[in-house]
């Protein structure tokens, strides 16, 4: 309980320094408290805390709710760090875009920690509803506006879906317990209502990840919102919504029917095919990422699929790595496209290695790491999710994933060309000290990464 305190008293701090005309402060409190949260996490491993038991406790936070809270944390830090030069100090918009990022980051919390279908839909509606204001949040941008529009009316829809599944869920088995519906399942039967009420979660969820078939907002919600916001979506907000998925559809829902195995392996083949295939003709290379985000949530989706022998340590694991190297993506995005009057298109990072060579490979380390390439820290968080598909038996779709990631390899290499295509009078690209610390902090921690997975073992 004292993590989601902290950081919903976080984020009233941030407003109260607001007020205060104390602006200065925002970042360094927000650093701070993050990391006071990643400290608390810690301290509080393996005591299994349920808050108000005595009133029946909806919130379990056990070692897996801690460690992707402590990774929400790391990662919000990276970004509070990052996102602190694209909005002005001197501003209070820039607190009150820090404000609704911490509260949306209590949604994040909560889904790691539900036990109860009500908490799950609180942490889905307190996570989404204040991206939906920061995807609109620069109102002079026409694709911003648009952007904010599609993500709430598309975002409503699918936690309508949701609520609609959870209420049949409640009708087929009489409670929003998810040890009481575990219970229910023992058997393995599955009533039609229950059927229903599950399909209509598993609908509202894969919007939540943005897997095809309902991947269609992404790309255009992912290139209109401001780029730092992008950037929170790619990596804590679909980090949160899968920890949701894979407490509901891992634990609470096994064993899942056949059918819904089934139509996983196709939504994951369907978004392998489509997103990496999108992504290798885009000229644009924010939009060009957003596919690739769609494509890696398909893998993610591999580890729900074998959620039953495969312990979410790797879903941790595959979140960390694509976390930071998306981080470093799109911030790079946003440097570039700002020293060249708005322009994210591939071309725009011809010469990024003469102009701004810690950018430059930064950014090279985050894409290789994300197509795959050892020994970065994306290589193995891919053999994971491949090695558990056979383990499962999915050689078809095994197969669409070794194919799909060496497409992936080519439009990552196409943009690593750019960055290393010589131009005449390239200027320099100038960035901040903290901005070019924290490049290299991530560049480094893409590497770490690969030689600590052994450490999973442990955890």
């Amino acid at each position: 309980m004292k993590e989601l305190l902290i950081i919903s008293l976080l984020g009233i701090a941030v407003l109260a320094l607001d007020i205060l005309k104390m602006r200065k402060m925002v970042m360094p409190v927000i650093v701070l408290g993050l990391l006071g949260l990643i400290g608390v996490s810690t301290a509080d491993w393996g005591r299994n805390e349920v808050p108000f038991a005595a009133y029946g406790g909806m919130l379990t936070f056990d070692n897996t709710a801690l460690a992707f809270t402590i990774i929400f944390a790391l990662l919000g830090v990276f970004w509070i760090i990052l996102a602190g030069d694209y909005y002005a100090a001197s501003t209070s918009k820039r607190t009150d875009i820090f404000a609704l990022v911490l509260f949306s980051m209590c949604g994040a919390v909560v889904l790691s920690a539900y036990t109860n279908l009500v908490m799950l839909f609180l942490g889905v509606e307190i996570l989404s509803i204040p991206v939906y204001v920061l995807a609109a949040s620069n109102r002079k941008n026409v694709l911003s506006n648009e952007s904010g529009f599609k993500y709430f009316f598309l975002g409503s829809l699918a936690s309508a879906v949701l609520l609609f599944g959870i209420s049949l869920t409640y009708g087929a088995v009489g409670s929003f317990d998810l040890q009481s519906i575990q219970q229910h399942l023992e058997g393995g039967y599955y009533s039609p209502m229950l059927l229903m009420g599950t399909a209509m979660m598993l609908v509202g969820f894969t919007f939540k990840i943005s897997v095809a078939p309902f991947h269609f907002w992404a790309p255009d919600v992912y290139q209109g919102a401001p780029t730092p916001i992008t950037a929170y979506m790619a990596t804590i907000v679909k980090g949160a919504a899968f920890a949701g998925m894979y407490k509901l559809f891992g634990s609470a829902l096994q064993p899942l029917p056949t059918a819904y195995i089934t139509a996983m392996v196709l939504m994951v083949a369907l978004t392998l095919i489509v997103a990496n295939l999108m992504a290798l003709v885009q000229t644009n290379a924010k939009r060009m990422l957003a596919f690739s985000g769609i494509s890696h949530a398909g893998f993610m989706l591999g580890f729900i699929i074998a959620a039953s022998t495969t312990p979410p340590v790797y879903l941790m694991y595959y979140t960390l790595t694509y976390g930071v190297a998306s981080m470093v993506a799109f911030f790079v995005v946003q440097q570039v496209a700002a020293i060249q009057a708005d322009d994210d298109s591939v071309d725009a990072f011809k010469g990024l290695i003469k102009r701004s060579p810690v950018m430059a490979v930064s950014m090279t380390i985050a894409l290789l790491s994300m197509a795959g390439i050892p020994p970065l820290s994306g290589f193995l968080a891919k053999y994971y999710v491949i090695t558990n598909m056979i383990a499962h038996e999915h050689m078809s779709l095994v197969i669409i994933m070794i194919l799909t990631s060496a497409i992936g390899a080519v439009y990552y290499l196409k943009l690593i060309a750019h960055i290393f295509t010589p131009i005449e009078n390239a200027g320099r690209i100038m960035i901040s000290d903290s901005m070019r610390r924290t490049f290299i902090v991530l560049s480094l921690l893409t590497i770490v990464l690969f030689f600590a997975a052994s450490l999973l073992e442990v955890i």
